[in-house]
Parts: C-alpha cells; sequence; structure tokens
C-alpha cells in the first residue's frame, strides 16, 4: 500500500512528463506559465490561502496556469480546476484546512518536478508575478 505522499509523487511526475512531451516549441507561453504557477502556488497558498489563490489562477484564465491548475487537481483525485475551486469555497474549516494541507503536498511534487525539468522553464524575469 502506498503513502499519499507516494501517490502525489508519482501522479505528479505523471503530469510533468505530459507536460514536457506535449508541449511544442509555439506554446512556449504555456510551458513558462506552467512553470511559473508551479514554483509560486506553494507560496501563493500560504499567505493568501486555497480558495483565493485558486480563485486568482481561476480568474486569470491563462492557458498553462490553467493547465497547472487542472493537474493538480487530478493529482488531489478531484475532477477539473473548477470543481475543485468549488469544493474549497464550500467546505467547513476544519476540510479546508485538510485540503490545504494535501494540495500543498501535491503543489510540492509537481514544484519539485518541475524545477528538475529543463524543458519547462519558469521566466526569471518574473519576479514571482504568477
Amino acid at each position: 500500500m502506498q503513502t499519499r505522499t507516494q501517490q502525489y509523487a508519482l501522479k505528479a511526475i505523471d503530469k510533468i512528463d505530459a507536460i514536457k512531451n506535449a508541449l511544442n516549441e509555439s506554446e512556449e507561453e504555456v510551458r513558462k506559465d506552467y512553470g511559473d504557477l508551479a514554483l509560486n502556488f506553494p507560496v501563493m497558498v500560504l499567505q493568501s490561502g486555497l480558495a483565493q489563490t485558486s480563485g486568482f489562477v481561476l480568474a486569470k484564465k491563462r492557458a498553462g496556469q490553467l493547465r497547472y491548475l487542472n493537474d493538480l487537481a487530478d493529482v488531489l483525485g478531484e475532477t477539473d480546476a473548477e470543481n475543485f475551486h468549488k469544493k474549497i469555497i464550500a467546505t467547513q474549516l476544519g476540510e479546508y484546512q485538510r485540503l490545504t494541507r494535501h494540495t500543498l503536498d501535491a503543489a510540492g511534487w509537481l514544484k519539485r518536478y518541475v524545477q528538475g525539468c529543463p524543458k519547462i522553464e519558469a521566466d526569471a524575469t518574473s519576479g514571482g508575478d504568477a
């Protein structure tokens, strides 16, 4: 039996492999947006909260960021980013805290794999603006 963390790690590496192999040169902006958000998402959650961060990403509607949020939702066992956000905003405090911890765990794995993948480069000039 695998731990929750092991399950997140396996799903996360599959997501990063998929984006690394699927995106071509014309989708460089998607790759950079994905990488930027992967690196910044955990900090954004800690600073602003899970509901605000997921709502912010959904509102921006940038392809790479939406793909990241959909991938994160899938790693967590949710259907997609919008349903995950609805679940987040509808939960009680205890469940919200649990969702935040699990999301930070899963986001940490996506971040680690993005850092180790030269094909998904974050834009160093972005200054952390996800």
